[in-house]
């Protein structure tokens, strides 16, 4: 861990790349400067927005932080053989930054 991680924390959730196609994720891996594993899409079983309000006053009306989520289940493409996996992925608004929140083992 180097030292900045140190003082400030790894980050959470974790920062992914996403590859997406007709509206709908299709692929995804960690962002890191490493390539992480690559996951393939294989069923999208749930959407839905997240909407958290803006975190500090403002003058503007501006609304809070919107997300769109998917619940999928996915498989590594190194390993095609092993069962798929459920993660759930957001995507913040604006230049679509997207986080991965939650694997289950």
């Amino acid at each position: 861990m180097s030292a900045f991680g140190r003082v400030f924390g790894s980050r959470r959730p974790t920062p992914i790349q996403v590859r997406w196609q007709d509206g709908e994720p299709v692929e995804f891996e960690s962002r890191p400067v490493r390539r992480g594993p690559r996951y393939l899409v294989t069923d999208v079983r749930e959407r839905w927005i997240e909407e958290s309000p803006w975190p500090f006053p403002s003058p503007m009306p501006v609304g809070g932080d919107r997300l769109r989520c998917w619940r999928v289940e996915a498989r590594s493409a190194g390993e095609p053989e092993a069962p798929a996996r459920e993660f759930v992925l957001r995507m913040r608004a604006g230049p679509g930054v997207w986080d991965l929140v939650r694997v289950s083992e």
